[in-house]
């Protein structure tokens, strides 16, 4: 059996607005294995994120295909497609995307509740990971009244709560200063193995990338491996 949790195949995308074509990446393939950690660097603008939104099923690629468990995600319905995300992937961002008006608790609940969990069976399982991220004190708290490193920990029990197959993170301490940066990498990485989580990154700082398993660049429209 295959130990390949993500894969994106001959991946392409072009942005088309009126007679303006904007080419942003072409043939790009990439395939992520259980368990390790791939980070993938580039200038702004070189199209990062947009790659990251298609292995994520939340952009349609321009050609090629994404396999998620070997599943084709582009082939399935919206719905099928959001169960699949729901079920194997989980989601960090730069700006953490909490919901303001629930408790850290209820956030990280809620992708449990999506997937048809009961309140009393989410409830556990958010408040280990909350505890595991530190934060157990801040369970009733609402994310405005938390720091920026404690909404992106929210974020991390958030994206693990699902126990996914993948975590899919873009800039995820790229709103942070450095040391608190680094705590919020060095938490992650830690639960990505106790949790037997792959990663994927999208960042900025070459010093984080460089801890990854895999480190990757995306440059003038391929993708290739980057040299440590």
């Amino acid at each position: 059996m295959s130990d390949v949790i993500l894969e994106g195949s001959n991946l392409g995308k072009t942005y088309r607005e009126g007679d303006l074509v904007t080419p942003v990446f072409s043939g790009i393939d990439v395939r992520v294995h259980a368990g390790e950690s791939v980070a993938i660097v580039g200038a702004s603008g070189s199209g990062k994120s947009t790659l990251l939104h298609l292995l994520a099923g939340l952009d349609r690629p321009t050609e090629g295909e994404v396999r998620l468990m070997g599943d084709d995600l582009y082939r399935n319905t919206e719905a099928e497609k959001g169960r699949l995300r729901n079920r194997h992937l989980g989601f960090i961002y730069q700006f953490h995307h909490l919901l303001p008006e629930f408790t850290a608790l209820e956030n990280v609940m809620m992708p449990l509740l999506i997937n048809g969990t009961s309140q009393a069976e989410a409830v556990l399982p958010a408040q280990e990971l909350l505890e595991q991220v530190g934060l157990s004190h801040r369970l009733a708290h609402k994310p405005g009244e938390l720091s920026g490193g404690e909404r992106q920990r929210v974020a991390v029990a958030r994206a693990l709560v699902n126990r996914p197959a993948c975590i899919l993170a873009d800039e995820p301490t790229g709103n942070l200063d450095e040391k608190t940066a680094d705590a919020v990498f060095s938490l992650l990485m830690d639960l990505k193995r106790r949790h037997q989580t792959a990663l994927v990154i999208v960042t900025h700082d070459h010093r984080l990338a460089d801890k990854c398993g895999r480190s990757l660049e995306l440059y003038l429209g391929q993708l290739r491996d980057r040299p440590r």
